[in-house]
């Protein structure tokens, strides 16, 4: 039943004729509607609004920080050159040449289809807690127009008694045990204050409704600016893409002036010799690396699925790659100049405020410097609106992976996109909507842990592993030359896709599992240290393993289907391939497995030259022409010697 509802989906009725032997040629409703970007810039700022992130405003600074300061640029660097950027330019060039996502790009390796499933569940994991950021940016952004920053003062329902004007500080108050996010005099009031408990993982509450409301109007602004893919969040990129960097720039120039700004930059700068030989901050530079590039999440090959076939992405690799590199160190002193200057106005050190990171910087330091600042509403405004650019151009990319995959594999959707997009941010809300209960930031927590980040690695060494090896570096090389009319950056690839990006993303995973540990948070707006229940680190696991299993399993599934249909095949004693099959079956299989699926290769007709207008020649069941199984000797010995088959 399951097979004819795909098999149903999957048909077209549409053919084309070849030129070249006057037959029939299957084409789709996909390759007839293929929408490209209107114009390359559009590529390109989107690119930088998917890598350019909320990681680099408030993650790099903090590991950078914590890592070494201006010494944790030498791993960072290090990596950036050989590991993100040659997984960069693999992820463009797979998803620009064969026009297709990932889920069904890996067919050039058809036991391996399931890397590209695992970047689908990335992506999809990520793009459900990613939301709620962008949610909790737009409440602050919609709670700074007013005179006077809600946060700036005290005696509001949502605040505990550590709520202090600068200079007056006290403690959360609590009951039996429990915490709770409120005063004493609001506690004995609830229903009028609204009061609400989060103690732990275990009390997890229910939605509260403001945080669902901004959470649903965010879905709405994403499901909105996708609608119509390419064409719709290209437009929007110019804004996300350039804005960020206006107020990044206003940030520098304006929190350099204030008092205490050095310090935080002598902070973040000096280096930290001692740190650079500590795996943990090697560990912290690949995970930076591979979220802040968006790697091993499938959004490049979505985007780049969308380019001209002839479209010089190498070009446009290299511009997006350093701006995003750059970026973290370039936001790393507005932030680190800002804390600098909250330290001296509070009388604290800075060591204590750049302890802070993700939610924590975002949300509660930062949101704290500027209640202190001149003209606070201005600066709250363009800061919360910054982050809703940085984050939505990520969020674009994430959303646009698993609908780009539906429509992929069920092609009749092709011409329902819309209504695609719709359904997909409707279930991604009733699913993310339990981010917003009061114990929703441990699941946060815990998804940001355990889902799109050692999992990315995991992912990402694969990518290469079935590139370079499986089907072959030469071979992809040959691809790329076909599109770019070079090979371009050849020796340089050679290098980090054979040696350096899997021996270091295979050390950097293994140290990081070994020396993994349970998740705490950082005591904090009025709560204590918290180290989360084993169970919870047991369902982490369980979620990694979620987010890589479809890589063993679809090989496994895939082989046992090549080993089947071989053995079938050579009990028909009609079959060309019972005398053609020197193997033994088992190994037989496993080189089928490992072989080109029958229509890989450009996706787009026009683009099936050379080689790979073999995809008009009728095939056997295992991709094998059916002409060098039978008769045409000449042809026969033409295939076999190139090495394209």
């Amino acid at each position: 039943m399951i097979n004819k509802i795909l098999r149903k989906f999957r048909r077209s009725n549409n053919t084309i004729t070849s030129s070249e032997t006057n037959a029939p040629v299957k084409t789709t409703s996909e390759e007839e509607e293929h929408h490209e970007w209107d114009r390359p810039i559009e590529f390109v700022f989107s690119l930088i609004s998917n890598s350019v992130g909320l990681g680099n405003v408030w993650r790099f600074p903090y590991l950078a920080a914590r890592s070494g300061g201006g010494a944790f640029l030498i791993p960072y660097f290090v990596l950036y050159f050989l590991i993100g950027a040659p997984l960069y330019y693999l992820e463009l060039a797979l998803g620009q040449f064969s026009s297709r996502g990932p889920a069904t790009a890996f067919i050039l390796a058809k036991g391996w289809q399931g890397v590209g499933f695992a970047m689908i569940i990335n992506s999809v994991l990520c793009m459900l807690y990613y939301n709620v950021v962008i949610s909790w940016a737009l409440f602050y952004f919609i709670s700074s127009f007013r005179k006077r920053l809600l946060w700036s003062d005290c005696g509001h329902w949502w605040n505990t008694v550590r709520c202090f004007v600068p200079g007056d500080r006290g403690t959360t108050y609590t009951i039996n045990g429990t915490t709770f996010n409120c005063t004493k005099l609001q506690y004995q009031n609830p229903i009028q204050h609204q009061c609400t408990k989060s103690k732990s993982f275990d009390d997890f509450g229910t939605p509260t409704l403001y945080m669902a409301l901004s959470l649903l109007v965010s879905w709405v602004i994403v499901c909105l600016c996708i609608i119509k893919g390419v064409k719709t969040s290209g437009k929007v990129a110019y804004f996300t893409a350039i804005f960020p960097y206006v107020v990044l720039l206003i940030l520098i120039i304006y929190t350099s002036t204030l008092s205490g700004a050095v310090d935080g930059v002598k902070f973040y700068i000096i280096p930290k010799w001692e740190l650079v030989g500590d795996f943990k901050t090697w560990q912290a530079a690949a995970s930076q690396v591979f979220f802040s590039l968006g790697l091993s999440f499938g959004s490049l090959m979505a985007y780049s699925a969308s380019n001209k076939f002839d479209n010089n992405f190498f070009k446009q690799m290299c511009i997006v790659v350093s701006c995003d590199c750059l970026t973290g160190v370039f936001a790393g002193f507005a932030v680190f100049a800002t804390i600098g200057f909250l330290a001296k106005a509070l009388n604290e050190t800075v060591e204590k405020y750049a302890a802070s990171s993700g939610p924590g910087l975002a949300f509660i330091t930062y949101p704290e410097a500027i209640s202190n600042m001149p003209a606070s509403p201005f600066f709250a405004i363009i800061f919360f609106l910054m982050l809703l650019a940085l984050g939505l151009g990520s969020q674009f990319a994430l959303t646009d992976v698993p609908i780009t995959s539906l429509v992929e594999l069920f092609p009749r959707l092709k011409k329902k996109r819309p209504i695609a997009v719709v359904i997909t941010c409707v279930i991604s809300y009733l699913i993310s909507i339990t981010f917003t209960c009061p114990g929703g930031i441990y699941f946060f927590e815990l998804l940001q842990e355990y889902s799109a980040n050692t999992s990315m690695l995991v992912v990402g060494f694969f990518e290469v592993i079935v590139i370079s090896y499986i089907y072959g570096f030469n071979r992809f090389m040959n691809d790329v030359e076909m599109m770019l009319r070079k090979r371009a950056a050849e020796y340089y690839l050679f290098l980090t896709w054979y040696i350096s990006a899997p021996l270091l993303i295979i050390i950097i995973t293994i140290t990081k599992l070994i020396s993994a540990e349970p998740i705490k948070l950082g005591a904090g707006g009025g709560f204590p240290e918290y180290i989360f229940p084993r169970w919870s680190t047991i369902l982490g696991w369980f979620i990694f393993v979620f987010c890589i299993i479809p890589i063993p399993l679809v090989f496994l599934v895939n082989y046992i289907k090549e080993c089947l249909s071989l053995r079938a095949a050579k009990r028909n004693p009609k079959s060309p391939i019972q005398n053609n099959v020197p193997k033994p079956i088992y190994l037989h299989a496993l080189t089928e497995n490992n072989s080109p699926s029958e229509d890989w290769g450009p996706k787009r007709k026009e683009n099936q030259i050379g080689l790979y207008q073999r995809k008009k020649e009728p095939f056997d069941n295992h991709g094998i022409p059916l002409e060098i199984l039978t008769g045409d000797s000449d042809r026969r010995k033409e295939l076999s010697n190139n090495e394209q088959y």
